[in-house]
């Protein structure tokens, strides 16, 4: 099992009602299956998980990349303009 920590951000914590949540998770767990547990956990999040952009770390990752002990990932919403 390995630790996870979330950060949500911007609209995204407001549907959560929580910024963070840290998860245990299985080893070789992806960024689909994490938006999967959260969405689980916070049932107002579905659907809008799905246009995010995910960083882990500085780097942004994609649905099928896996997590490491200790990962740090933020859900952040695009931003639009002008």
């Amino acid at each position: 099992m390995i630790n996870i920590d979330v950060s949500l951000y911007y609209h995204l914590r407001q549907k959560a009602g929580v910024g963070t949540i840290s998860l245990l998770a299985p080893a070789g767990i992806t960024i689909r299956e994490v938006k999967q547990i959260l969405e689980k956990k916070h049932p107002a999040l579905i659907t809008h998980l799905d246009n995010v952009m995910i960083l882990m770390g500085k780097k942004i990752v994609l649905d099928e990349d896996t997590l490491q002990q200790n990962s740090k990932i933020a859900f952040l919403t695009p931003i639009g303009g002008g």
